[in-house]
């Protein structure tokens, strides 16, 4: 079970053809910190992961829900949550925190369903906010085919980044530096997809020097090479720790920040 600070990784998969066959799960990160339950990025089958990793968790006690961009491996659930939040539209409840072009015609959010929600924000950069006593804070936008953010949070003396989908570009560095950095990392190496490789997801880390980085996100090209190989490999290049996250795992905070 997740302890009172933690992070569970509801997915671990990226892509297209990893998400079509479910070789790692696609349901995003629950982060649960100081009594808050923020879930990010609820892709395909989320819910269902959601039951099965955090079986006496109810989906309806979620106090926010952040979208960092609208494709489908990231937004495949939203309405469900939505509609589960808003029982149906009986009641006034729900917090949604997403980029712009989340919403509308374009959109991947149901317009119905946005009226029942207790608050809706737009994410545009440098906005910063705060959900209980935890800051939550959107640096900027990254480079991506659709409107992306990342997210990083402040809790009572520690710091977490969630580096979303983007291409490399050095302003990742200062924006996210943190104790922990979660990174996307779909590639092995760099190609002309806008998603982070191995080489980009080592200038980042070494830049950063946090006190440990989770991969996360793998298309088929690190799920061949084995993410563990490329978390040792990354280790042995920047001196820092680096873990491959699992599918279901739960990974407590005071434990991550232990790590030298």
């Amino acid at each position: 079970m997740a302890t009172k600070n933690s992070i569970v990784f509801l997915g671990t998969g990226g892509a297209r053809y990893v998400i079509a066959r479910q070789m790692r799960a696609t349901g995003g990160i629950l982060f649960r910190i100081n009594g808050k339950d923020i879930l990010v990025d609820p892709g395909p089958e989320s819910l269902l992961r959601l039951l099965n990793y955090v079986p006496k968790f109810s989906p309806e006690k979620l106090d926010a829900i952040v979208l960092s961009h609208k494709h489908i491996d990231h937004s495949a659930d939203i309405n469900v949550y939505l509609d589960i939040l808003t029982r149906g539209g009986f009641k006034h409840g729900g917090h949604l925190i997403a980029p712009a072009d989340a919403f509308g015609e374009d959109g991947v959010i149901f317009k119905y369903l946005t009226q029942y929600l207790e608050k809706t924000q737009t994410i545009k950069p440098e906005l910063e906010l705060n959900i209980g006593d935890v800051t939550f804070e959107f640096p900027l936008r990254h480079i991506h085919p659709v409107e992306t953010y990342g997210l990083k949070i402040k809790g009572d003396d520690y710091s977490i980044s969630y580096i979303s989908d983007t291409k490399f570009f050095p302003e990742l560095i200062h924006a996210y530096m943190a104790d922990i950095v979660i990174l996307n990392l779909l590639c092995l190496e760099p190609s002309d997809i806008d998603h982070l490789s191995v080489p980009d997801c080592a200038r980042i880390i070494s830049g950063i020097k946090p006190k440990v980085a989770i991969i996360t996100h793998f298309g088929m090209t690190m799920l061949r090479a084995g993410p563990w190989n490329i978390a040792r490999r990354l280790k042995q290049e920047t001196g820092v720790t680096v873990l491959a996250a699992e599918d279901g795992k739960h990974y407590a905070i005071d434990k991550l920040l232990s790590y030298k």
